[in-house]
C-alpha cells in the first residue's frame, strides 16, 4: 500500500472513532462548542445515548487535562479505574452509578442523572467508592440449580443466593464483584428515578401496580408521582440506604 494509502487509512480508523461534538447524545453534559470532535464511546456496558466516554469525563468533567494526550498519558499510566480495575481506552464507555477512581491523588467520583437527564459526575466518598449497586433486568436458572443474574449494566454474576427477584438491586462489592447487600423492589423502600418526567428525583415506593401481558409494571411513590418500573432503581430500605453523592435521601 502507498504511503499517501496507509496515511488515509489512519485518518479514516481515527475520524471513525469520534463524533462531531454537536452530535453527541443530549444526556451528555459538555460544551458543545469548545471542541469540534468527541470521542465515541465502546458497545459494551451501557447504551450510547446513556453513557460518555472516559476521556470525556476526564477532561471536560473534572478537568483533569486541557488536552487528550494528557488524558492518554494518564491512563496509559495505569492511574485511572473504572469500578475497581484499571482502565486504559480512553472511549471506555461510562454511565449510572459507575465509579472512577485516581487512588494516587485520593480522587472518587459517582456518575448520576440530573433532574434533566443528564449525565453528571459528581465526587464520592472512598469507602462508599467500593460498592456499586446493580438492578437485576433479568434472572435465568443454570446448571446445578444456580441462577445467573443479569444486570442493567450489561453484567451477570451467577449466584447461589436464593429470593432475588428481576427489579431488585444488588449492591455490590468493588472489585471484587461479590454481593453485599439487597435492596428489594417493595413497598417501603427508596427509588432512584433514571427516567421520565421525575428523573433523577428519590422517592419512597407507595405500590406496585402490575400490568397483564407486555404492559409495563407502574411504580407510584408517597410523593405524589408514578414512573414505569423500568425507570425505579431502588437504593435504600428502612434498614439501610445507599447514600447517592450530591442528595439527600
Amino acid at each position: 500500500m502507498m504511503n499517501h494509502q496507509k496515511i488515509w487509512m489512519r485518518r479514516k480508523i481515527k475520524m471513525i472513532n469520534k463524533t462531531k461534538r454537536l452530535m453527541v447524545s443530549r444526556s451528555v453534559k459538555i460544551a458543545r462548542k469548545e471542541h469540534f470532535w468527541a470521542a465515541t464511546p465502546t458497545s459494551g456496558r451501557h447504551s450510547k445515548e446513556d453513557s460518555v466516554p472516559l476521556l470525556i469525563v476526564m477532561r471536560d468533567y473534572l478537568k483533569h487535562g486541557d488536552k487528550e494526550r494528557e488524558i492518554t498519558r494518564m491512563l496509559n499510566n495505569g492511574l485511572v479505574k473504572v469500578d475497581g480495575k484499571v482502565v486504559k481506552n480512553r472511549r471506555t464507555a461510562l454511565g449510572f452509578l459507575d465509579v472512577i477512581s485516581i487512588d494516587s491523588l485520593k480522587l472518587y467520583y459517582r456518575i448520576l442523572f440530573d433532574n434533566k437527564g443528564r449525565l453528571i459526575v459528581l465526587p464520592e466518598d472512598e469507602k462508599n467508592s467500593t460498592l456499586k449497586p446493580k438492578k437485576v433486568t433479568n434472572k435465568i436458572t443454570v446448571t446445578g440449580g444456580k441462577t445467573q443474574l443479569v444486570f442493567n449494566d450489561g453484567e451477570n454474576l451467577i449466584t447461589e443466593e436464593k429470593g432475588i427477584s428481576t427489579g431488585d438491586v444488588v449492591l455490590m462489592k468493588l472489585p471484587e464483584k461479590k454481593i453485599d447487600q439487597v435492596l428489594k423492589m417493595q413497598p417501603g423502600n427508596k427509588a432512584f428515578l433514571t427516567g421520565g418526567e421525575h428523573v433523577g428525583s428519590i422517592g419512597t415506593i407507595k405500590k406496585i401496580e402490575i400490568k397483564e401481558s407486555s404492559g409495563k409494571n407502574l411504580i407510584h411513590f408517597e410523593e405524589g408521582f408514578t414512573t414505569v418500573s423500568d425507570y425505579a432503581f431502588v437504593v435504600g430500605s428502612p434498614k439501610y440506604t445507599f447514600h447517592l453523592p450530591g442528595g439527600e435521601q
